[in-house]
């Protein structure tokens, strides 16, 4: 008896081109100081956060907007590893706690208290 064949979906694209890297640091650049953006960031608005279904139903359940979710992954207030999954990651803003996946995707969305 033969395994059924396995089919290995890729995420999807997000925009990044290494080749952005490569490019002059701004901050190199006195004469354009700190305010110069990279050419990745002027891209425009950042991709659509990757949710499973749960997470997605749980926030909007609690009214948890995406851009609270993105807020709390981008400057969070405390970020430690899951005790029983260690490449899981929680992340927390405030009340707003985000359970996070090894490849980003949101895993689980809620509200505790301190």
């Amino acid at each position: 008896m033969s395994a059924p064949a396995l089919t290995f979906l890729a995420p999807p694209p997000t925009g990044y081109d290494p080749a952005d890297d490569l490019a002059d640091d701004p901050a190199d650049d006195p004469a354009e100081g700190a305010a110069a953006v990279r050419p990745a960031l002027r891209r425009g608005p950042a991709p659509a956060l990757r949710m499973t279904r749960g997470a997605r139903e749980a926030a909007a359940g609690a009214r948890i907007s995406d851009a609270d979710v993105r807020r709390c992954l981008d400057s969070p207030d405390e970020v430690s590893p899951d005790a029983d999954t260690p490449s899981r990651t929680h992340v927390r803003r405030g009340t707003l706690v985000v359970l996070t996946a090894a490849d980003g995707t949101v895993l689980r969305v809620s509200r505790r208290g301190r």
